[in-house]
Parts: structure tokens; C-alpha cells; sequence
């Protein structure tokens, strides 16, 4: 869906949107009884629309305003305080931010109430600090995360956030998305997840990075519905990843790694496992029971692996999806599902053996043709 651009500078939507903040709406006792109360007028309506507590900000695609110091210093000018206070969704997506310096605990004072407000964003649900890439782990102050206690939506894909993932976002406990595809993340993905950290996460996406194992904490998140660990350099997953822990997992990602096998633990997966994507990968069979046993399949992409041999192929998987047509290398058997072969020898060899016979074929053909029209010839002399 488009959605229009906000033509204003951002010192302009923030003062606005603290002017609202501060406008609170008339309670019920200030307009009456409800026997005695009018309903507003179209006019009334279209002012109130207008004086609306604003709980979105885009912010993205705006990096000219955020120099000459590329960091997140115009937000946190104390006159635009109120309009954070009400953000549910906020985007610095693409400013050319370079530190989030600022966005941390700070010591303060007891308010008028006696509470002490220390909380940049309370009710922040989403974050896009997405295509930032002078973003890394020193970008973030240790603190970061407590500014954001209402977090559910993580976005960091396109920064530079490695080797490791920064501790500060390990701590957002309540995240069900975070996405840090194509950062620079390298070796074992942080083991405590799905033990002390993100253990309500539902989306997790790391595609685009250089790990090569993971944890088996992956196979205690009994939220987790999507795993996206496409474009790394994973060389297996350990038993246990996936498990019968994942009681929700649908979406399981692995494509573009060196994996030369599946963990058998994967059919521990089949009440809700609907996509399988392991194309561009290493392996030379799959494991027994898959195809049986994940009757809910949908999309299962096994392309440009090493199946050298028809036999490779596990009985069961046979028996369901049966082999793959000879031109597009599909596996057609099983309507309910789409099953993807080619790029493998065993379906290479199949489709040229396929195409060279077709070719004889038609050169035999034109051969008879050539014949019975130097035959007509004959009998017209």
C-alpha cells in the first residue's frame, strides 16, 4: 500500500506532534451527562481528526536532516518529549545514522507525581533502524534497550551490527520480530537464545550473514513461527534444531548454506512445518520419514543440491511427491504441495538425457520427411 511521504521537516512533525500530545481530549464530565450530551458535529469531527495523538512516525529516507551529527539528537530535544511518549511505531529507516547515542538510562529528577521518568519511548511497539549500515555494536549505548520497555518489532536488516549481536538488543525480552538480516554476524549465533533471551520471539530473521552454526536454544522457542537463516554459511544444524519444542514453527528457511544434511529432528516438526527451503545447498539426501510424516507441506524447495541418484531419494519421499518431470524438475505427484528437484545431478541427468532423446527424435523425423519428399520426386520423374 503507498503510503504518502510527509513533506515537512522533522522539527516541524515532532513539534506537532507534541502540540497534540499536550491538546488531552475533553473527559466525559466536561461534556455533560450522557442524557444530556450532543453528539459532535461533521465539522467538530474533522478538528478532532485533526488534534489526533499522532502514534506513527516515518521517518525514513531522511538522512540530509540528520547531519551534520548522524545520530538520533533531534528526537531527544526535551520540547519534543511528549510526542515519544505516545509512538507505538517508529521508522529511522535509511537516515544515514551512524550512533544511537542518547537513546539510554539517564538519571532524573521525581516529577510532580513523585515517579521517576526515565523511559524515552514507553509505548514503542515497532523500531526500523533498517539500512543504516555505519550502525554497529558501538553505535548502541549499553542502556539502549531499557528505553524501549514495550518493544515487539525489532528491525536492523542492511546495518553492520557483528560479530556478534549487540547484548543491549538481547535484552528486549518481549520482542516476537526481530529481523538482522544482511549485517555482519559471524560464527555461532548467540546460544542463549530461546534459554534467557527472546523466548516470546516469532519471527527471526538472519539471513545475509557469515554464521556457520547456531545454538540448540532454536529448538525451545515454542513461539517461533518463521526461522530465516538463508545466505549464511551453516554446515549443519545440531539435533534438536528444529524440535518438538517449536510447536509453532510453519516457515524454515535454509537455503544458500553448505549444508550436506538435514537433523532428523525436523519431522518433530510435522504438525505445523507448511514451508521447507533448503535449495542451494550441499545436501545428497534427506532424511526418512520427512515426506511422510510432514503431511501439512506446502513449499518444499530442494534445488541445486547434490542428489546424484534416483536412489538418494528416501522411499517415502518417492511414494508422496514421486520424481521430478524431466523438463522443469518438479515433483508433481502430490497436488497439495510444491516440490522443487532441479539444478540436482540426478535431475540434470534426467533432463539431458530427456532433451537429447527429443532431439533424436526430431532429427529422425526430419530424416523421414527428407526421404518420402526425395521419394515423391522420384515417382513425379
Amino acid at each position: 500500500m503507498f503510503v504518502k511521504k510527509d513533506l515537512r521537516k522533522i522539527p516541524q512533525i515532532l513539534a506537532d506532534a507534541s502540540q497534540r500530545a499536550a491538546s488531552s481530549p475533553p473527559s466525559l464530565s466536561e461534556e455533560g451527562d450522557d442524557d444530556t450530551f450532543t453528539p459532535p458535529t461533521k465539522k467538530a469531527k474533522s478538528n478532532n481528526k485533526n488534534n489526533d495523538i499522532i502514534t506513527e512516525m516515518r521517518l525514513g529516507r531522511r538522512a540530509p536532516e540528520f547531519l551534520p551529527s548522524c545520530n538520533a539528537s533531534i528526537l531527544l530535544q526535551p520540547k519534543f518529549r511528549p510526542a515519544l511518549d505516545n509512538l507505538i511505531q517508529l521508522s529511522l529507516y535509511d537516515c544515514g545514522l551512524s550512533s544511537l547515542a542518547g537513546i539510554e538510562l539517564h538519571p532524573t529528577n521525581d516529577d510532580d507525581n513523585g515517579r521517576n521518568i526515565t523511559t524515552l519511548f514507553p509505548k514503542l511497539e515497532q523500531l526500523d533502524i533498517g539500512r543504516n549500515p555505519k550502525l554497529t555494536n558501538d553505535s548502541l549505548p549499553d542502556s539502549f534497550h531499557t528505553q524501549f520497555p514495550s518493544l515487539l518489532e525489532l528491525w536492523c536488516d542492511d546495518c553492520s551490527f557483528g560479530p556478534s549481536i549487540p547484548n543491549t538488543l538481547l535484552q528486549m525480552h518481549h520482542v516476537h520480530v526481530v529481523r538482522m538480516t544482511m549485517n555482519k554476524l559471524e560464527g555461532q549465533l548467540e546460544q542463549g537464545i530461546g534459554i534467557k533471551y527472546w523466548n516470546h520471539i516469532r519471527v527471526l530473521a538472519m539471513d545475509g550473514n557469515k554464521l556457520d552454526s547456531v545454538g540448540k536454544g532454536i529448538g525451545r522457542l515454542e513461539y517461533l513461527e518463521k526461522l530465516h537463516l538463508r545466505q549464511n554459511k551453516l554446515t549443519l544444524l545440531p539435533e534438536g534444531v528444529p524440535s518438538a519444542g517449536n510447536t509453532s514453527l510453519t516457515m524454515l528457511c535454509l537455503s544458500s548454506n553448505l549444508l550436506t544434511s538435514l537433523p532428523k529432528s525436523i519431522i518433530d516438526v510435522a504438525d505445523t512445518l507448511t514451508e521447507l527451503y533448503v535449495n542451494g545447498n550441499q545436501l545428497e539426501t534427506l532424511p526418512e520419514g520427512l515426506a511422510q510424516t510432514c503431511t501439512w507441506l506446502q513449499k518444499f524447495n530442494v534445488a541445486h543440491n547434490n542428489i546424484d541418484k534416483e536412489e538418494s531419494l528416501p522411499k517415502d519421499f518417492v511414494m508422496r511427491f514421486g520424481l521430478p518431470d524431466v523438463v522443469s524438475g518438479q515433483c508433481t505427484k502430490d497436488d497439495a504441495c510444491v516440490v522443487r528437484l532441479e539444478g540436482n545431478p540426478m535431475a540434470e541427468r534426467r533432463r539431458k538425457a530427456y532433451l537429447e532423446e527429443e532431439k533424436a527424435k526430431a532429427k529422425a523425423l526430419e530424416m523421414e520427411r527428407a526421404a518420402a519428399e526425395m521419394e515423391v520426386d522420384s515417382d513425379d520423374d
